[in-house]
């Protein structure tokens, strides 16, 4: 017998292996892609931040009255307004962040300026963005 071939119970070994492995690893992919997902949202309100600053800069330290009028002129990209782990896609008429009005630039610099809309990270967290430009992960209701 000099054939060189995999028996059925090697095959069926692999192949539990394989599923195995699987099984294992797929919380921490999970997991991974959840890091990366606030990470880019995180990112996103950073772009947000510069364009409302840019905005107020421009309009003698008047903030503007919805996010939507940031795009194009103060953020290129529409996909800022999109949260990735939102259910839906966030637009500039319909953005995926919930921005506090009445701010103003003498407000206290911790006082959350824009803020991710609630769900798009579970439940009780989310990323908001501080009036300073911080952008802070909190957990539970604010």
């Amino acid at each position: 017998m000099d054939k060189k071939a995999f028996t059925i119970k090697e095959l069926l070994f692999v192949i539990g292996v394989f599923i195995v492995m699987i099984a294992v690893l797929g919380p921490f992919v999970r997991m991974a892609k959840v890091r990366a997902n606030r990470v880019e949202c995180a990112n996103n309100l950073r772009r947000i931040s510069l364009g409302i600053h840019g905005y107020e800069a421009d309009h003698n330290g008047a903030f503007p009255e919805t996010l939507g009028v940031l795009y194009p002129d103060y953020i290129q990209e529409e996909s800022a307004f999109d949260c990735p782990a939102g259910k839906s896609v966030g637009t500039k008429e319909k953005p995926d962040y919930v921005y506090i009005k009445g701010v103003t630039e003498l407000s206290p610099p911790k006082t959350v300026l824009v803020e991710d809309a609630d769900g798009n990270h579970g439940k009780r967290s989310k990323n908001v963005l501080r009036l300073d430009g911080a952008v802070d992960w909190v957990s539970g209701r604010r």
